[in-house]
């Protein structure tokens, strides 16, 4: 007999349902069978609109369901975090979202339950899964722009301005006890990816900043936040290299993401308006030319990185998230059948939940602070 679908129940507001059920859906031998939000009318609501055998207004009902496999994690961390540990306790694989956690001694236990439960996990820093990094560490990898001598990170956008809230689904954003910041939300995302392509950060220099005090809502009283919108870092990898990561969500007219890497034969350049896609992140590529030439020129990804076994969506279609967000999912079907590892999994969020830690000891303190770990 033929093995049954994995079956997945995922824990979140309506939002993250848009995006994180049709990635689910397009990876071969998944079934989504229930959601769960927190509170009764939600839940059933959501569950008729989309075909779920079931819905949960508990989430450690959820996890105690034994017809369910895998818990995907949705909502902000501090919520996160007892959704976790109960779908640990459960015996369930999991997908959680990042920030990966509110605290760094939270992020810890997290990943100690991880290790003691047998279980596949991942999260969903999902722009390192996106074609067009995949390829762009294939080609670091082979040495193709020689010895990497340095890296380049702005993550700029305008979530947030003086105008206009464009983002009012993420307004918990503005709230320390949420683990909220740039650095913490975006910067984590950019963390990510550069120790994805570059290696693990041994110690960070940051200023960090709230620039905007207040932001405008079409449908109530204006917020005021309480967590730095603009952070700029120096950052020193274990293997000596050192480059910058800037990212604001306060910027007007933010370009979005552009991360350069260079080394002893050219450079690398990944660039994606707004939030990086899969089908909206280009590739670029400059070698050693004389001086006062530039050479930067887009490279094309390779089409057996955008259609992939397994997977029904192409990486171009332009639909948010849900790419890589499959491949991702795909990865840990691998890793359960024993044919590959998760990615990314919860010791590199570990390891970014101590970077930005890191980074906001250096800011508070003005100097340089090692990452532990």
């Amino acid at each position: 007999m033929p093995q049954r679908p994995l079956r997945v129940g995922i824990i979140s507001a309506a939002w993250g349902v848009q995006t994180h059920l049709p990635a689910w859906r397009a990876v071969d031998g998944v079934e989504v069978v229930a959601i769960c939000t927190s509170r009764r009318e939600t839940a059933e609501a959501a569950a008729r609109d989309h075909g779920f055998a079931r819905c949960f207004w508990d989430f450690r009902a959820m996890a105690e369901d034994p017809d369910i496999d895998l818990i995907d994690c949705g909502t902000r961390p501090p919520l996160r975090y007892e959704m976790v540990k109960a779908a640990f306790a459960a015996g369930k694989h999991v997908y959680q979202g990042i920030p990966f956690a509110q605290s760094l001694a939270a992020a810890r236990e997290l990943n100690e339950l991880h290790r003691a439960s047998g279980r596949v996990a991942a999260v969903d820093a999902f722009i390192q899964a996106a074609p067009a990094m995949v390829y762009m560490k294939e080609l670091i990898d082979q040495g193709q722009i020689g010895d990497v001598q340095g890296f380049n990170i702005r993550f700029d956008s305008g979530l947030f301005t003086q105008a206009r809230t464009y983002t009012p689904g993420y307004t918990w954003f503005a709230e320390p006890a949420n683990g909220a910041s740039a650095m913490r939300n975006t910067g984590s995302h950019a963390l990510h990816l550069l120790v994805h392509l570059l290696g693990p950060v041994h110690e960070i220099v940051s200023d960090q900043s709230l620039r905007l005090r207040e932001w405008k809502m079409d449908d109530g009283p204006a917020i005021k936040p309480e967590v730095p919108d603009t952070s700029y870092n120096l950052i020193r990898l274990r293997n000596g290299i050192s480059g910058m990561l800037q990212t604001v969500w306060t910027m007007v007219d933010g370009p979005g993401f552009r991360i350069d890497v260079w080394g002893t034969k050219g450079r690398l350049a990944a660039v994606s308006t707004i939030f990086p896609q899969s089908y909206s992140c280009k590739l670029f590529r400059s070698d050693d030319v004389a001086f006062m030439v530039l050479d930067e020129h887009e490279i094309e990804v390779p089409e057996r990185l955008k259609a992939l076994p397994g997977i029904s969506i192409h990486a171009d279609e332009p639909r948010m998230g849900v790419f890589p967000m499959a491949c991702i999912y795909a990865s840990m079907l691998r890793e359960m059948d024993g044919k590959g590892h998760a990615s990314p999994d919860f010791a590199q969020a570990l390891h970014v939940q101590e970077v930005v830690e890191a980074a906001a000891v250096s800011s508070a303190e003005r100097r340089w602070v090692a990452v532990e770990g």
